[in-house]
């Protein structure tokens, strides 16, 4: 897929003209690159209708059989421990970080419930619609209309799931696993363990009654009104599932093989060995007319219990940051694992640890053979810059013409113009976790501890000053424009702007709640527009503030998750961002600016 990203401007004046008129800067809708790769979808469930619906970062997916997008529902939260309702019309996700278990209907991604659960350990939906809540003060049933609770039993809970039915529920205690009804939790099955046993994955036949279990490092089978059965005695054992002639199709053993087997449930006995085309799949759940839903790497798979003709239903790729190539604007993507991606093309490049694009420069920490090494890219080509010895971080400036790496003990200054480190500072113990930004003039760093106050040195001496906030304002990040405007974002997420040499901000924008600080502001090349990631309950978005006034002049759609990059276009006229629209399935979007 090929970007045309922004349209050339005869002169820099008339763009900030444009730009500076908040009623003609709008946002278009933007254009999607769905990358292959890992897709980090979490958990996902079959609906009666053989649609599927899954946890995919911060949002619920509801798709249809074929694959497609039916509906995308923001989680505002990490998407976790999922259960669907029998009848496919209710969902259940839970947020750990939030301490709340959350039903949405999934006709129209409305919340239904809302229900406290501090330190759950897990949640699910019954069958009469109840949701079983599992943590430290044990079992309880909620009713999700009323709120009303009732404690069923008040041993700790390490674990729960319940069936996709919602009649039974695999459930941890300290020592054992149960297996029970979720009416009463009558206990119908169950296992003691001789050494510790986190419940991790859980797969239930398709009837509901039984189901295997990965308990610490072996593989249970439980089965209503019968003892259980040892599967797989000891292994790295990812996932079982009961299917209808006794076997479990188990996923354990090296998972880049991608071979799934069939044991027998009862002795354990290794029946048959499949590979399954295009990599490994954890078997997650089997439907009534046997289809078995998988989840892999890649994504989704529905089929056949020999997986020989199942259908594949990709989701994108998450980013682990990126870019653009300054050559021909097209979105640089930066994979889990160290991959780069330049418009959907994987290139052929040692594996990088970061990029940042700024204004003309795109910087990379790349790792081969020799060492790690600072590099750019442009034109689809990595060109080796400097070595970078053990740095470990990397920083543009806002003109991209100087890049500053470092490590525990010291940050070193690069030129692009010559390939020489032009400074270096040692701060032993400050500059592992910091953020550190250079200044357009690479005449001073400004270094952002995780710990302890920042400070401004002078690259030139060492010399160190406070930063030049007002009394009591703490920053997480800085970035300064062309124009010397600084935008300090604080932990609780508001960014203050900053005229230069003024201590009083004369702008605060106020854009992602307390602890969900990303830090990725992004001024523009012509340092007209601060781009500034934002959260509210509809979701994330990106903010355009102008720098002048301060004023937030335009919005993109909501987003799906959080940005994990934010790349201008070097004619400041079209935002790369590293994160799909709400409502697609893409891995990066570019949006274009329109007046």
């Amino acid at each position: 897929m090929t970007f045309r990203v922004g349209v050339p401007f005869r002169s820099a004046a008339l763009l900030t003209a444009l730009l500076g008129t908040a009623a003609g800067l709008g946002v278009g809708p933007g254009s999607g690159l769905n990358l292959p790769g890992p897709s980090g979808v979490t958990e996902a469930r079959l609906t009666p209708e053989a649609g599927v619906v899954a946890c995919l970062g911060e949002r619920l997916l509801v798709l249809a059989p074929t694959g497609t997008l039916l509906r995308a529902v923001s989680t505002a939260g990490p998407c976790a421990g999922l259960s669907v309702g029998a009848d496919g019309r209710a969902a259940l996700t839970r947020d750990d970080a939030a301490g709340t278990v959350t039903v949405w209907r999934l006709a129209d991604g409305v919340t239904t419930a809302r229900l406290s659960a501090p330190q759950a350990t897990g949640a699910g939906l019954t069958a009469d619609g109840a949701v079983l809540i599992g943590g430290p003060r044990g079992l309880e049933r909620v009713d999700p209309v009323t709120s009303g609770r009732r404690t069923l039993d008040s041993a700790p809970v390490t674990g729960l799931v319940t069936s996709p039915d919602g009649t039974h529920a695999v459930v941890g205690r300290p020592g054992r696993v149960q297996f029970i009804e979720t009416t009463g939790a009558a206990v119908r099955s169950g296992h003691t363990c001789d050494d510790p046993c986190p419940v991790g994955t859980v797969g239930f036949g398709a009837d509901g009654l039984s189901a295997a279990v990965q308990a610490g490092t072996q593989l249970i089978a439980l089965r209503a009104g019968f003892p259980s059965t040892v599967v797989v005695r000891e292994g790295r054992t990812l996932a079982g599932l009961p299917l209808r002639d006794g076997s479990v199709l188990t996923l354990d053993g090296d998972t880049r093989t991608g071979e799934v087997q069939r044991r027998d449930l009862l002795t354990g006995r290794r029946e048959r060995t499949l590979t399954v085309p295009g990599g490994p799949l954890r078997p997650a759940q089997v439907s009534l007319t046997g289809d078995v839903l998988g989840i892999g790497a890649a994504g989704l798979a529905v089929g056949p219990a020999d997986w020989t003709a199942a259908r594949r239903l990709p989701l994108p790729a998450l980013t682990a940051g990126g870019g653009t190539d300054p050559a021909t604007g097209q979105p640089v993507a930066l994979l889990p694992g160290g991959g780069l991606s330049v418009a959907g093309t994987s290139l052929t490049a040692p594996p990088a640890t970061a990029v940042q694009t700024m204004n003309r420069a795109t910087w990379l920490l790349v790792t081969d053979g020799s060492g790690t090494n600072l590099a750019q890219l442009e034109g689809g080509k990595v060109r080796t810059v400097a070595p970078a010895g053990p740095a470990t971080h990397l920083s543009v400036n806002h003109w991209g013409n100087a890049a500053v790496t470092w490590n525990d003990e010291r940050l070193s200054v690069v030129s692009q113009k010559t390939g020489k480190v032009t400074a270096t500072l040692r701060a032993p113990g400050q500059l592992g976790a910091a953020r550190v930004t250079l200044s357009p003039d690479t005449t001073r760093v400004f270094v952002l501890p995780a710990q302890g106050e920042g400070f401004v040195a002078l690259l030139a001496n060492g010399k160190r000053f406070g930063l030049p906030t007002a009394p009591g304002r703490r920053a997480a990040d800085v970035q300064i424009s062309g124009r010397g405007v600084l935008a300090f974002t604080a932990p609780d997420g508001t960014t203050d702007l900053y005229q230069p040499g003024n201590r009083v901000p004369y702008a605060t924008v106020r854009a992602a709640p307390p602890a969900r600080t990303l830090g990725a502001a992004r001024f523009s090349p012509d340092s007209a527009l601060l781009a500034v990631p934002a959260h509210d309950e509809r979701g994330w978005r990106v903010d355009l503030v102008n720098a002048t006034t301060g004023r937030v002049d335009a919005r993109t759609p909501t987003l799906a998750d959080p940005p994990t990059f934010l790349a201008w276009a070097t004619d400041s006229r079209a935002l790369t961002v590293g994160a799909s629209r709400l409502d697609h399935l893409d891995s990066v979007t570019v949006f274009p600016l329109t007046d």
